[in-house]
């Protein structure tokens, strides 16, 4: 038999805080953010008043965006706290507008 076990969402965010503050503070980056994905409709069936919607939750459920001069660095987090891994991306208005439409900000450095 599998153990019940719950997801306590605001101990995975103060973990992601606290790894976010540690880059701020050991890598001087311009600004980090620890970003939560919404989740994105697949289908809607119904008029005005919505009798079905189904939306999915992406893989990557939280997102530590650390900004430099030159790149962006993008960890990838499950939705309790597991790392998926990280990439680098060149800095561009296009990416930056599609991750602020697609997310909530729970956190920002400096404030």
């Amino acid at each position: 038999m599998v153990p019940n076990i719950m997801i306590n969402p605001k101990k995975t965010v103060k973990q992601l805080i606290f790894f976010a503050k540690r880059e701020f503070r050991e890598k001087r980056p311009f600004n980090v953010r620890v970003l939560r994905m919404k989740s994105e409709r697949i289908f809607t069936k119904g008029g005005p008043l919505k009798v079905l919607s189904i939306s999915q939750t992406p893989s990557a459920y939280y997102l530590v965006l650390v900004e430099y001069e030159n790149y962006l660095r993008i960890y990838y987090y499950s939705k309790d706290g597991l790392s998926l891994g990280a990439r680098n991306f060149e800095v561009d208005k296009n990416l930056l507008q599609k991750i602020n439409k697609s997310s909530v900000v729970e956190y920002k450095f400096p404030k």
